[in-house]
């Protein structure tokens, strides 16, 4: 099934107020679905024309549940970051799964196909591989990498037992517009933010742990080529299919932005996998889905953004 080919009109993303949702909320309205945004909090970077509803997302609202026919919905949610605690171990697992599970069930018997953003880096945990396939063993190391992995496994079981239909993104790490460079969340803005501002860059370790970044148009373009094209059941990775290490990432930012980065290293964290490169090739196979834009252009693109809103 084409872009030009949708099942549906409509579209609901759950964690829209995100990164990757506020760009997946653009993307989808220039297709032109009538677009339903679901977070805790409203964004007013959202399209102008997409209905909001704000809630919490284990409440499982009516209002979000009455909605959910004829429709992709995609699942963006996360209540949890990588860590190397299991403290909140059980309302990660209540939270994401556990509400989860109840959306499933209560989408179960109707007309809907689910895209499932899962992780790219922490489902598969420590790979002595050069580029990682879907086929890999998943060997998760931390409860955030556990926790999306159970889910894939719950969506898997629905289309066993009820055909509901369903896509999996296994998303690399994303950079671009919309990535707020000071939470602590997405390495490329906060290091760009720290090179625009003269900030001393602090890396765990030597810095030789290697990372497949992709850039968001990238990425949401290949969100929506698996939910239009993919089919049934499969998992997708999305990642742009080169690794660079911390390192040479900071050498590359410096050199598309013509700076001098100072740079201070920090005790190794745990948590880390040593290297998480993507092979996206099954999802470009099948849909037709392949890298537009390099790191040096993202770089520079996502730069021009924070000096914007700086």
């Amino acid at each position: 099934m084409s872009a030009s080919q949708k099942k549906y009109k409509k579209a609901v993303i759950f964690g829209a107020a995100g990164f990757v949702g506020i760009n997946l909320a653009h993307a989808l309205a220039a297709q032109g679905l009538e677009l339903i945004c679901f977070d805790q909090v409203s964004s007013s970077e959202w399209p102008k024309n997409a209905k909001v509803i704000t809630g919490d997302f284990s409440s499982v609202p009516d209002e979000l549940i009455e909605i959910l026919d004829q429709a992709y919905i995609f699942h963006l949610i996360s209540s949890c970051r990588p860590s190397l605690t299991t403290m909140h171990a059980a309302d990660e697992i209540s939270t994401d799964l556990v509400s989860t599970i109840r959306y499933l069930e209560s989408t179960k018997n109707r007309d809907v196909r689910w895209i499932f953003i899962s992780s790219g880096g922490t489902v598969y945990g420590q790979q002595d591989i050069h580029s990682i396939v879907e086929s890999c063993s998943t060997k998760p190391i931390c409860s955030y990498g556990l926790v999306k992995l159970s889910i894939e496994g719950y969506f898997e079981l629905y289309k066993k037992l009820h055909h509901l239909d369903y896509v999996t993104i296994r998303l690399g790490n994303p950079y671009g517009p919309w990535q707020d460079p000071q939470r602590g969340q997405g390495i490329v803005a906060a290091l760009i933010y720290k090179a625009l501002s003269k900030q001393a860059i602090e890396i765990w370790g030597d810095g030789s742990n290697v990372r497949d970044y992709i850039y968001i148009s990238d990425a949401t373009n290949g969100i929506l080529n698996a939910a239009f094209s993919g089919e049934s059941g499969e998992i997708y990775n999305l990642g742009s299919g080169s690794g660079k290490s911390i390192v040479e990432l900071i050498d590359t930012i410096a050199a598309s932005l013509n700076l001098e980065i100072p740079v201070k290293h920090t005790t190794s964290r745990s948590v880390d996998v040593r290297r998480n490169v993507l092979n996206s090739q099954k999802l470009a196979e099948q849909t037709g889905w392949k890298i537009q834009v390099d790191l040096h252009t993202g770089i520079n693109l996502t730069a021009a953004w924070i000096k914007e809103i700086s």
